[in-house]
């Protein structure tokens, strides 16, 4: 649902609640109706297509138009179910949307006489719906809301399948073919998209809801359903100077979650395809299968597009221009150009009988192949509709940028930000947010200014579980501004979700390709030289010949499970296992000198001698044997485990050091050991000095500062301004959730974590004040 005016409108777009529903026990139940109910189904939609008030006159309806109602609401093999829609935050059903669903008819039971109406239900692989009953509110004459009433209004669907004659005789809005793609993606029809209003009874809009079906020119075919809004009459749509405002509010169209909801794939892939699509009627007005999910017109284009029909003669030509427009209508001159492909007869018109009568002709002979779709339309209106679609697009490119950043940028503010200024929140993180390369000018939005548009955001309760708004707005301090404060965020808001799963989306890959330069250590292991020799162990498994990556082979270097594997092969070889305990291990000589035999420093320093146990357990013999062990790390970058380095000892520590200056306001940071991570020290203090706006200096072995201790040969120690550590820890790792600044984004670093060595002079606190 959707708030138009302050009144609940039904919109069918991939919506909470829609036609489609959710699943599981939330789904939405459909509810076979009685055959009493059909009867008044029936009576219904009879007061509704024609001009035929009471049911019980069904004399003065045409045979076609009782023909098809018949096997819609009265054919016993079908049934007919309704399903409930409640609106926004209603406990019960009460004002809530019924749709009512017919189902298909079986495809034996398709008529195989050549008349030019259909007499059965036309569909035979979907449900489809028929009939929308909705809530609206009536207004007086001063367009004050004054009671709400229930609105019944027909599917495109239903009207797919009526005759020519009744579908001329029904209330309509004509639209360029060039509109149609903004009415399939949701929007309303706005009165300077309107060519022209046909059967419309205008004195009862000042009070009432009119509905309307929608169709484009030089299509018959109704696309879309809606309600004509207050005061739009042919006097102020195109063309005009006042066509400003919503002419229609569109109910259900082509291209909403109906149309998804019983698209069948095979038929819609095999389109236009007779050979491969024999079984099925077909459409006389439009001219292609029902069952190919397009309503049976060639013009309906993937629910994305409605384009305008031309019928072709036996030999193929383009019959489309000798079509004659009526020149006693009552519209005037914008319905002189609005000629449509039913009207397209040889003989001249001279009243609407006749119109109606060459109207069914020209249907009954227009099959599959003699339409095709019309490339163009009259020059004029051409001109009129590409400068009109060209503004819409615009305008519509620019409110889903809006959108877009808008949602992205309330995942970034915390709840610690709150309340925060209007203006603020619009330079600082709406525009940041935006997508890249792109431009917002919100002054080429409907919106106008940052504050209307957060306006509506605050009043929308539509599409939210509990009834919230996406967020709530507070007023300045002399509550002039009503929108001058940002005061809350509904985090559980559907909009606000799928924002954040389409960031992860963006962010994931962003960080793919950042995991190509992330470096990891990896401890490595050496067996000593003593350890070997008293084992006898075999020299080629000692130096890792049959290691996995080439650069370990031949190094002596091994990974954790490489050198248990060595021990444990020892033990099995030597028969070490305790038989009666198979977890435990049973010394011998060697082993046991090699776990537990002390060096001379450590015999020295201990009074106690060495005690040598018969028998360990296989954890507590891992544990010994890694303590023998000589330590050793690589440097591998990921993915891919590509070693970068390999070296005796432990990983080499990158020392953030931080001392005070001048009575403990200020402080220096100092950075050593960056060159074994092949990071040249100069270009990163330039990073830094940008990034930080701080001051960067590099002393090398020459112009250190008297006191420090010294470098290495060709190593440098770099000085910075300020209290860093955070800020350096975040941009040597990549991480730039271990600091807020800024700067730390997009770093093309990627450190591993535990290489560094965070000193703290005194006096210097840990965080930043």
């Amino acid at each position: 649902l959707k708030i138009v005016d302050n009144q609940f409108v039904i919109s069918m777009f991939h919506k909470e609640g829609s036609y489609r529903g959710g699943s599981g026990s939330k789904r939405a139940k459909d509810t076979p109706i009685k055959k009493s109910e059909r009867r008044k189904l029936r009576s219904t939609c009879i007061s509704l297509l024609s001009k035929v008030d009471d049911s019980n006159n069904e004399s003065q309806l045409s045979t076609a138009l009782s023909t098809i109602l018949d096997s819609i609401f009265l054919d016993s093999k079908a049934d007919i179910s309704l399903r409930k829609i409640k609106q926004p935050n209603a406990k019960s059903n009460a004002g809530a949307t019924t749709i009512y669903i017919r189902s298909p008819s079986p495809l034996s039971s398709l008529d195989s006489e050549e008349l030019n109406y259909i007499t059965k239900w036309p569909y035979t692989k979907k449900d489809q719906p028929i009939l929308i009953q909705m809530s609206t509110t009536t207004t007086n004459s001063n367009g004050v809301g004054m009671k709400n009433v229930m609105v019944t209004i027909p599917t495109v669907s239903l009207l797919s399948v009526l005759p020519s004659d009744t579908i001329l005789q029904l209330p309509t809005v004509v639209i360029p073919p060039q509109v149609s793609k903004y009415i399939c993606r949701g929007a309303n029809v706005m009165r300077s998209g309107m060519l022209s209003i046909q059967n419309v009874n205008l004195d009862k809009t000042a009070g009432g809801r009119i509905w309307v079906c929608v169709r484009v020119q030089n299509n018959a075919q109704p696309f879309a359903v809606g309600l004509l809004t207050q005061n739009t009459t042919n006097s102020n749509i195109l063309g005009s100077e006042d066509n400003k405002g919503v002419g229609v509010e569109i109910v259900t169209c082509y291209g909403d979650d109906i149309y998804w909801a019983q698209l069948d794939d095979s038929s819609h892939h095999n389109r236009g395809n007779t050979k491969n699509n024999n079984a099925g009627i077909v459409s006389f007005l439009g001219g292609g299968l029902y069952d190919d999910g397009h309503y049976g017109n060639v013009g309906f284009d993937s629910g994305k597009f409605v384009h305008g029909l031309v019928r072709l003669d036996l030999d193929g030509n383009d019959d489309g221009n000798n079509s004659n427009s009526n020149d006693n209508s009552k519209e005037g001159e914008k319905n002189k150009q609005d000629h449509d492909c039913i009207q397209e007869a040889g003989d001249e018109q001279k009243g609407d009988e006749d119109q109606v009568n060459t109207t069914s002709e020209v249907a009954t002979n227009d099959m599959i192949g003699k339409l095709k779709i019309d490339p163009d339309i009259d020059d004029e209106t051409n001109k009129k509709d590409a400068a009109t679609s060209e503004e819409t697009s615009d305008r519509h490119d620019q409110e889903e940028s809006l959108l877009y950043a808008f949602h992205t940028a309330l995942l970034v503010v915390s709840k610690k930000d709150l309340p925060m200024a209007v203006s603020t929140f619009y330079t600082q993180y709406l525009l940041p947010s935006r997508k890249e390369g792109t431009f917002l000018d919100i002054k080429q939005t409907r919106y106008k200014k940052i504050s209307s548009f957060l306006l509506e955001q605050s009043q929308n309760t539509v599409r939210t579980e509990c009834g919230k708004s996406i967020i709530t707005i507070g007023p300045s301090k002399d509550e002039q501004d009503p929108v001058a404060f940002l005061t809350g965020i509904d985090r559980t808001h559907i909009d606000l979700r799928d924002a954040k799963r389409r960031r992860k989306e963006e962010v994931g890959g962003d960080n793919a390709m950042k995991e190509k330069n992330k470096m990891a250590i990896v401890n490595l292991y050496a067996i000593p030289h003593n350890v070997a020799s008293i084992l006898r162990l075999d020299e080629d498994t000692v130096k890792a010949v049959n290691a996995k990556s080439e650069e370990r082979r031949g190094s002596g270097f091994l990974t954790l499970p490489e050198c248990r594997d060595i021990l444990n092969q020892y033990v099995h070889e030597n028969n070490l296992i305790d038989e009666y305990d198979p977890e435990s291990v049973i010394l011998d000589g060697n082993l046991c000198d090699v776990l537990f035999r002390k060096s001379k420093k450590q015999t020295s320093a201990s009074v106690q001698q060495n005690e040598y146990p018969e028998s360990i357990t296989r954890k507590e013999m891992n544990v010994k044997w890694i303590e023998k062990m000589d330590c050793a790390h690589a440097v591998v970058s990921m993915p891919g485990s590509v070693i970068l380095s390999l070296k005796r000892g432990k990983p080499p520590m990158v020392t953030i050091e931080v001392e005070c200056r001048q009575n403990r306001k200020k402080f220096i940071t100092r950075v050593r050991g960056l060159e074994e991570y092949t990071i040249n020290p100069n270009d990163f203090a330039n990073d830094v000095s940008k990034r930080y706006a701080c001051s960067a200096t590099v002393e090398d072995e020459h112009s250190l500062t008297a006191g420090r201790a010294a470098l290495k040969k060709g190593r440098c120690e770099l000085v910075l301004q300020g209290h860093l550590v955070e800020e350096l820890q975040a941009l040597l790792t990549g991480n730039r959730k271990l600091s807020s600044h800024g700067g730390s984004k997009a770093s093309p670093y990627s450190l591993p974590k535990g290489v560094f060595e965070i000193i703290l002079k005194k006096g210097v606190p840990k965080r930043k004040k």
